[in-house]
């Protein structure tokens, strides 16, 4: 008797915890049960008959896969040329993509024998006990063999469709720890998860028909950290859905990884800022640079929009606290944004973009909606005029708020982003141009039209080209700003402070040289930049650059801060005798880099 479980992940760094849970609980309760059980893990990006071949080649009896949003279509393209070639194996399906319409699924995909709805531990237990039984009598005159098993959706030997509903919840501490063998998740992500269930009732996530959170005790993961720090895993994300809704239980964890720090491995983790309360940030003082990311669901800034998800959120106190946690200069924080949310118009995204940005984020994920099977928003698609891809991931095209164009608009603002904030290589010049415009916002729309007009969308350019893409971008808008000074434009050749009594006129010369340190600060490069004069690098050896800059380049470097700086300024009559010119020198130390944005460490002195 042989069972294979199939994961086909999005990513080849990523890993199915599904899957292996499974596994690891059906041998811990039936070690008695002979049988031969397999994980194997591909990718969306496989080629699909080659995932077909090395199926096949298993010979199994029994094939289930673990169903997301991300690869549904290829797991029944795969299931369905299987079954033409193995005729004789069964095929059942698990996951939250396949748990909800599961009798759609059995409908319209006659090879599919069943699928597991819920927690799938207990349910897949019995379900070999089951498989190990036919195996064994090669046939059964019962005609319900699956009568006695809770959470799942199958079919009888008639045809007919069964479903049976879910039993008990799983004590999560019953889960046995999967990872003793490191070996199999080399070069991959480590998903941990220490609790289930949501307390939140937010209408698009799956998450909140789980009402009932459970946690993993606290002893059982400490010694499970304990692995994870002592086998330095390079990153740990845990899966926890909302991990500081018992604060009780995340200070215990963020005290614990803090104290135990290896000085290597990295914890995700996806938090509610407005649960963050300033114990938390006692405790995130403790920690060293990159110990812990936070991934916090923003969502919008429209209060009508965040009470039709069933949210709550004081916008207000939610910036201040990632404020807070920026200014201490250790933690990554990753911020989401959805469009194609209720209420939320064109118009409206723009003001919680731009009210995001404020918020500093080190990264800000441009999300659309997805309409998922069994969520409050699958339910609300006809009231809120929401239309869909009816394929996966099932997201938005238009709603009562927002059409088509406008989506569009927002897909070419989430490349943008991707490209020039999230990247982390803009870090000091961005602030600089983006500060001549009205907004954030209209600098990534335009910057997205730029790219449109010039056809960049989907060039896999080298990353210097990104850099001369943007000096280009800020030239044809000075000239536009030039021709027709009496037009209103987004972006201002000379703009006004925040407290708008003093103007202040683009500078060209600085935008340059902020880009050009932007450049020397992740590129370890052997020559300048292509936008410079050419000239080689005063290198000491092959991990330090040094190039000169103004004093206002310097000035608004330190006026922006975050960098690991240290000064070394020679005294005026030093550099009489030397009979030098003063001028700040940028010494880039490529060995040592910021674990938040990999920039390289900076040196100033004056020569």
């Amino acid at each position: 008797m042989k069972v294979v479980l199939v994961a086909l992940n999005a990513k080849y760094v990523h890993s199915n915890l599904a899957v292996y849970d499974l596994e690891a609980y059906f041998r811990k309760h039936n070690s008695n049960v002979e049988c031969e059980l397999e994980v194997c893990e591909y990718t969306i990006n496989h080629n699909l008959d080659l995932i077909l071949q090395a199926l096949y080649k298993q010979k199994a009896n029994v094939y289930a896969f673990s169903c997301y949003i991300w690869n549904i279509k290829e797991v029944l393209t795969i299931t369905h040329e299987l079954k033409k070639l193995l005729p004789d194996c069964l095929i059942w399906l698990g996951g939250p993509e396949a748990g909800y319409g599961a009798q759609k699924y059995l409908k319209d995909n006659k090879e599919i024998e069943g699928i597991m709805v819920g927690e799938g531990e207990v349910t897949f237990a019995e379900l070999m006990k089951v498989w190990v039984k036919l195996d064994k009598k090669k046939a059964s005159d019962d005609t319900d063999v699956y009568k006695n098993i809770k959470g799942v959706v199958y079919r009888k030997d008639k045809g007919g469709i069964t479903e049976h509903k879910g039993g008990e919840l799983i004590d999560l501490d019953d889960i046995p720890f999967v990872y003793k063998d490191l070996s199999k998740f080399k070069n991959k992500i480590i998903y941990y998860e220490t609790s289930r269930g949501c307390p939140f009732s937010c209408s698009y996530c799956l998450s909140s028909i789980d009402k009932t959170v459970r946690f993993r005790s606290f002893e059982i993961v400490r010694k499970e950290l304990d692995y994870f720090l002592e086998m330095e895993v390079p990153q740990v994300k845990f899966v926890d859905r909302t991990f500081n809704c018992n604060k009780t239980h995340a200070r215990e964890i963020w005290r614990y990884i803090s104290e135990h720090d290896n000085g290597i491995t990295n914890f995700h983790f996806e938090v509610a800022a407005d649960l963050i309360e300033d114990e938390d940030i006692e405790i995130f003082k403790t920690m060293r640079e990159g110990l812990i990311q936070l991934e916090i669901g923003l969502q919008s800034t429209n209060m009508k929009t965040i009470s039709a998800i069933k949210r709550s959120m004081d916008v207000g106190s939610v910036k201040d606290t990632l404020l807070k946690i920026r200014d201490l200069g250790n933690i990554h924080q990753h911020l989401d944004l959805i469009a194609g949310l209720p209420y939320e118009g064109f118009e409206s995204f723009r003001k919680s973009f731009n009210d995001a940005m404020e918020m500093k984020p080190n990264q800000l994920q441009l999300g659309f909606l997805k309409v998922l099977k069994g969520s409050y928003m699958g339910e609300m698609t006809e009231e809120y005029d929401i239309k869909h891809n009816d394929t996966q991931p099932y997201e938005v095209l238009s709603t009562k708020w927002i059409d088509y164009d406008e989506i569009m608009v927002l897909k070419d603002i989430e490349e943008m982003v991707e490209v020039y904030y999230n990247s982390d290589q803009f870090e000091y010049t961005l602030p600089y141009i983006t500060s001549f415009f009205k907004s954030q916002f209209d600098f990534y729309k335009e910057l997205g039209e730029f790219y449109e007009k010039k056809n960049l969308f989907g060039i896999g350019f080298k990353r210097e080209n990104r850099y001369i893409t943007l000096i280009k971008f800020v030239e044809s808008k000075m000239e536009e700003a030039k021709k027709s000074s009496r037009r209103a434009h987004s972006f201002k050749l000379v703009n006004r402070t925040k407290d708008n009594n003093v103007s202040i006129e683009f500078d060209y010369d600085l935008f340059i040289e902020l880009l050009t340190f932007d450049y020397y600060l992740r590129e370890n490069a052997k020559s300048r930049p292509m936008w410079l004069k050419s000239k080689s690098i005063y290198s000491k050896d092959k991990t330090v650059h040094i190039e000169s800059m103004h004093d206002e380049t310097y000035n608004y470097i330190m006026h922006l801060g975050g960098l690991y700086i240290e000064i070394d300024d020679e005294t005026e009559e030093d550099s009489k005798k030397q009979n030098k010119k003063e001028f700040i020198m940028a010494e880039f130390n490529y060995n040592k880099r910021s674990r938040l944005s990999n920039n390289a460490a900076v040196r100033f002195y004056k020569n």
